[in-house]
């Protein structure tokens, strides 16, 4: 059921896509998903895993 949820929105991005860029639109979507990306990066450092400080490894490979 999600899957059918999730192939039905991507249609129907893909539709108001088509729709935006011919009224000259364009750039409409493309502003909507860097929003989503961004909700999507606050949510994974927000609530994310989160990792010890000293097993990030490169950020702590002193030799």
């Amino acid at each position: 059921m999600r899957t059918l949820l999730r192939v039905a929105l991507i249609g129907a991005g893909l539709y108001g896509s088509i729709v935006l860029y011919h009224f000259q639109l364009g750039a409409v979507p493309f502003f909507l998903l860097s929003f989503y990306f961004f909700y999507e990066a606050y949510k994974a450092i927000r609530y994310g895993d989160r990792e010890d400080p000293e097993d990030s490894g490169i950020l702590n490979s002193q030799e």
